[in-house]
């Protein structure tokens, strides 16, 4: 097992496996547990360096319980100390899932020079503008027990058996994580990503309308948008062979 030291004191489980290759780093959402990205890095790892963590409040890691240790921002620091903890140095590529797109823009502006290329999926623009469909309250609550939490997630097309694994921790977790999102403001600086960027849209999901999702494309810079037919809010367990291939073809271009 492998732990990151925070520079608050916190640890933040990860996992590296894989070969000497281009660096992924896999960065979940509100969702929080490594288990997302599983099945992606089971045929990744063949050719890539994969990292994956638990986001804080949620799995192996460290679950503070006051709310003013979750952020956005707090996560991107996270981020960093995970990859300090692995040794890397080179540029990486960040496939994001949900909430894991606005704690990748953190990460960006604040290591701009650490990264080469960015993949969302189910992303939205901020938490400001996702209020307008749904308030902290609203979200919170509705993952507030266990069982709450894995219809919460079903709902949006998580398979039983990963949703019961983001069930098992604290819901204090959840509730944090929740404000946290909802805080979260990109203030139009979508626009100062340089890098190449490739956006996830599963067709089907209602948590992340198209509202949420054009605008990110529309201002940054060198940004490409992919809609998956059939598929909601999961594209990495819902559409494991499609984001597989995005990947590798986002990766191969980054290298001509």
């Amino acid at each position: 097992m492998s732990f990151a030291r925070t520079n608050d004191g916190q640890e933040i489980y990860f996992q590296a496996q894989g070969t000497d290759g281009p660096v992924l780093v896999f960065v979940s959402g509100y969702f929080g547990v490594d288990s997302i990205w599983q099945p992606l890095i089971a045929s990744l790892s063949s050719q890539y360096r994969c990292i994956s963590y638990d986001n804080r409040g949620y799995g192996r890691s460290s679950k503070p319980t006051s709310p003013v240790s979750y952020s956005v921002p707090r996560h991107a620091a996270d981020l960093w100390a995970v990859l300090q903890a692995c040794g890397v140095t080179e540029r990486v590529v960040l496939v994001t899932h949900s909430m894991g797109c606005n704690i990748a823009a953190a990460y960006y502006f604040d290591h701009p020079d650490h990264v080469v290329g960015i993949i969302s999926s189910a992303a939205y623009y901020d938490g400001k503008r996702i209020q307008k469909f749904v308030t902290p309250e609203m979200f919170a609550s509705g993952v507030d027990t266990p069982s709450q939490c894995v219809a919460f997630y079903t709902n949006m097309g998580l398979d039983k058996t990963t949703a019961l694994e983001a069930a098992k921790w604290p819901a204090h977790g959840r509730r944090n994580n929740a404000q946290a999102l909802m805080g979260f403001t990109m203030d139009d600086k979508y626009a100062m990503i340089k890098v190449p960027g490739l956006v996830v849209m599963g067709e089907e999901d209602a948590a992340t309308p198209e509202e949420l999702v054009t605008p990110i494309v529309q201002e940054m810079p060198s940004c490409k948008l992919e809609v998956l037919k059939g598929v909601h809010h999961f594209p990495p367990t819902e559409a494991v062979a499609a984001m597989n291939r995005l990947i590798r073809q986002f990766v191969e271009h980054l290298s001509h």
